[in-house]
This record gives structure tokens, sequence and C-alpha cells, in this order.
């Protein structure tokens, strides 16, 4: 444990100021000066005074030794975690807890307005609104339907669990074999930005269009 040694020095006259001074076994760490004319009460006694401030500044220098060391711990268990999900290859799994607050925020924007190209509550489109949603959850998405449809690992139909992504080739003339996004809810349901005319929506996959142009699903956690 290291250890810290604090020195006072109180002076007699009220036109030489006193200091302290802390240090440690490699030497000073701080040395601070403190005029008598920084006196809140001047009628005080000098040397009760002065004891005071410096045990403030000993109780404020305190308050940011520990700060800076919880900070640095929590900085260092993060970069832990990383690197322990950079060499195992992981995806990250969050708690059962993570995917109902997943499926109740989206359930929050159902009705909710379509817009081309939309990443925000104002306005969705089919990947912005996935891209939105589980970035609440810190998981970062790429823009695109396309894109995400190659995050996270790739499961059969009927291994579909809440959270994971469905992804359907709803465009053909774009010429990419994935052009729309959602999440599924259970039941053989998903809920998705689907168009400017039906707006947030929540759509059967085993039936209609969707059961048609369905393409593949993922589980990114």
């Amino acid at each position: 444990m290291r250890k810290v040694y604090v020195a006072i020095v109180l002076l007699s006259s009220l036109l030489v100021a006193n200091f302290i001074t802390v240090q440690d076994e490699n030497g000073t760490l701080k040395k601070k000066d403190i005029a008598h004319q920084e006196n809140e009460c001047l009628n005080q006694d000098e040397k009760e005074y002065s004891l005071q401030a410096f045990y403030r500044e000993l109780q404020i220098e305190k308050v940011k030794a520990i700060n800076a060391m919880v900070a640095k711990r929590k900085a260092e268990e993060v970069h832990k975690k990383e690197q322990i999900a950079k060499e195992n290859k992981t995806v990250y799994v969050p708690t059962k807890t993570d995917k109902e607050i997943l499926l109740e925020y989206a359930k929050y924007f159902k009705g909710g307005k379509y817009v081309w190209g939309g990443t925000t509550p104002e306005g969705f489109d089919c990947s912005g609104y996935v891209q939105y949603l589980y970035k609440k959850q810190n998981v970062n998405m790429p823009r695109t339907a396309w894109e995400q449809s190659k995050v996270g690992i790739e499961i059969p139909k009927d291994q579909l669990k809440k959270g994971d992504l469905v992804f359907f080739l709803t465009d053909k003339s774009r010429k990419i074999p994935v052009t729309h996004v959602g999440i599924y809810m259970g039941d053989n349901q998903f809920i998705h930005a689907a168009s400017k005319a039906q707006g947030i929506i929540i759509s059967r996959l085993d039936s209609g269009s969707y059961a048609k142009t369905f393409v593949k699903a993922t589980r990114v956690f």
C-alpha cells in the first residue's frame, strides 16, 4: 500500500501564507499555499481556520484520487471483456430481460411512421428501425438490411427465438439478396417498418407475401 505523508506548517502572522505538503516515498505529490486573506471568517482563530482549510484540501484530493482509481478500474474491466470476446470470437449474449426490453421497446413504436432512409423515432425504414432498437441494447448494427444479414449466426427458420432477425427479398429490382428486415416476436410473428402506406406493423412469417419472400434468419444476440 502506498504511504502518504502530510506536513502542515502554520505561520503565526496573517501577512504570511501557510502551506501544506503531501508526500510519499517517491517525493512530493502536492504542495498547497493557503493565504489568510482567503479566510471565510477573519475573526476566527488563525491556526484553527488554517487546519480546517488544510483538511478540506485533503478531502478534495482524496475524492479526486478515488474517482480516478474507479474510472481506471472500469476502463480496465471493459478492455479485458473486449479482449476476451475478440479472442474467443463470441457474440454478445444478453439476458432474457434484455430481449424482453428489446421487444417491448419495438412494440412501443408500432403504428409509427415509415420514412425511406429514416433512423429516428420521427420515421424509420426497416433497417433503420432495427439499427435503432439494437443500439438501445448496446449492439451496433450496420445501416442496411443486406449488411445486417451478414451479422450474427444464421439459424434455421424452425429454431427462431424472440429477438432474432428475419430477412426477406421484397424487391428483386435492387439486384441484392436481401432488401427487408424485421425482428421476430415469437408465434410466427415479426415486427418491422413495412412501407410508407403501412408504417410499423406486426406481420405473419408463415403466410402471405413474407412467407414467400423469406430469405434467412440470424441471431445477433
